[in-house]
């Protein structure tokens, strides 16, 4: 066990604040989804469409905080106690990963539907 270097805290922070940037966004285009479909008042389909893509996106964000936070806490710990172990984790990312893109297929699949009736 050596001396860490003070580049590991700020690449640590780093990691954080890239994992939180991704949710912030992604809750902020559910919330305004949610909103919009509330606020305006759109009927039928478009409403359940905006409906649905805010509530599947809202989730996800939530599960961005949460594993940043934790792997945050994590990695502080192991960094302070010197320890040489693995810092990265490949199991949860790629979860919320394929959890991402299947949800953006369910709002691709939705959002068609939508389309194709609204032509009919």
């Amino acid at each position: 066990m050596g001396r860490v270097e003070p580049k590991t805290f700020f690449a640590n922070e780093r990691t954080f604040l890239s994992w939180l940037n991704m949710a912030v966004t992604l809750g902020t285009i559910a919330s305004a989804m949610l909103g919009y479909s509330s606020k305006f008042g759109t009927e039928g389909q478009g409403q359940l469409t905006t409906t649905v893509i805010g509530l599947t996106l809202l989730p996800i964000s939530i599960a961005f905080v949460a594993y940043a936070t934790y792997s945050f806490h994590k990695r502080v710990g192991m960094i302070r106690r010197n320890e040489d172990g693995p810092f990265d984790s490949i199991k949860m990312p790629m979860t919320l990963a394929v959890i991402l893109i299947l949800a953006l297929w369910v709002i691709f699949l939705t959002s068609l539907v939508s389309y194709l009736k609204s032509n009919n």
